[in-house]
């Protein structure tokens, strides 16, 4: 499952980075830290490059990332996207088989591929492309949350996940988009709390929802039609 979804996500993401415009690669993306649109790609070609290298010291940290845009600062989006096509079916090998039980490059190309569509004003990513990893991330979030006062989440599908020990003191409503957003650390403290909560929420409670910790900026919310 890992191996598709990194692959057409990488298909998806290529197709729309060679339609861009030269103004549309300088777009400021409000998700990540002060990288343009060619700068989060950049970063997934990076990624997929340490991968196949085996270049993977202090793999997921600030500098390790940062690396990764560096190093490709000159390079047109014609030879970052040559370079995912000729290493990215190595890492779809190695993701084959696996399950996700924490970070890898595929949940890590479906985060950027929404922080992308997001900072560009386009659509929603498909629900199907995206579904198969909010399931994990709630995980992460109910782990998040275990000592914690009971809390029930219900998303749009009528799916529920209840969180802490006891009956659920508090409920909170919100579509599936935006739950797995916010679990990836994008959307801030403000936008989380105001989701549909039947009492207003414990700050401690919102802090949870990120993997990468909380945020005060509110990112973009786009509107609800999918983008294919």
């Amino acid at each position: 499952m890992l191996d598709a979804a990194y692959r057409n996500a990488r298909r998806r993401i290529s197709t729309l980075a060679v339609g861009l415009t030269a103004d549309q690669l300088r777009t400021p993306v409000p998700a990540t830290p002060e990288w343009t649109v060619q700068d989060v790609l950049a970063h997934m070609v990076g990624g997929a490059a340490d991968e196949d290298s085996g270049r993977m010291d202090a793999a997921g940290s600030e500098q390790w990332t940062r690396r990764h845009v560096g190093e490709r600062r000159d390079l047109s989006v014609q030879q970052l996207l040559a370079e995912w096509d000729r290493v990215g079916p190595a890492v779809e090998a190695g993701l084959a088989g696996r399950k996700m039980t924490g970070p890898n490059l595929a949940a890590d190309v479906i985060c950027h591929e929404a922080d992308l569509c997001e900072a560009l004003g386009l659509g929603r990513v498909d629900r199907e492309h995206w579904q198969p990893f909010l399931e994990v991330m709630m995980r992460f979030v109910r782990g998040q949350l275990r000592n914690s006062t009971a809390l029930s989440i219900h998303d749009d599908q009528g799916q529920q996940w209840n969180c802490g020990s006891g009956e659920p003191a508090t409920v909170v409503r919100a579509d599936g988009y935006e739950l797995l957003r916010a679990s990836f650390s994008r959307r801030s403290r403000s936008q989380i709390a105001a989701w549909d909560w039947t009492s207003a929420p414990d700050p401690t409670v919102v802090e949870c929802f990120g993997c990468f910790g909380g945020r005060d900026d509110d990112q973009p919310i786009p509107i609800g039609i999918g983008r294919r």
